[in-house]
């Protein structure tokens, strides 16, 4: 079975738990990472190299762990960040 390296996955885990984040001048918050899209949330990318979407860091910030999928408006929702890595989504 396909799995991403130990090292993505621990930078997507402290990433969301440690919510490194900032505001900008206006007031609006955004994630401190490199997929982040300044507009919409982190780009994620899903393990079978077919899904990918974006989190919001207000959605993460409230604990809920929403992947909207860019394919349309569908999402999958985690109760958890292991959850979430155990489907297979890591930032991109």
């Amino acid at each position: 079975m396909k799995t991403w390296s130990k090292e993505l996955t621990d930078k997507t885990r402290q990433e969301i738990e440690e919510m490194l984040t900032y505001t900008d001048d206006s007031g609006k918050l955004h994630w401190l990472i490199g997929s982040n899209d300044l507009e919409t949330g982190a780009r994620f990318k899903n393990i079978d190299g077919k899904r990918f979407g974006i989190m919001t860091v207000e959605d993460a910030y409230e604990g809920k762990f929403i992947i909207s999928l860019k394919t349309g408006k569908e999402q999958e929702k985690f109760e958890t960040v292991d959850s979430l890595l155990e489907a297979g989504w890591v930032l991109d």
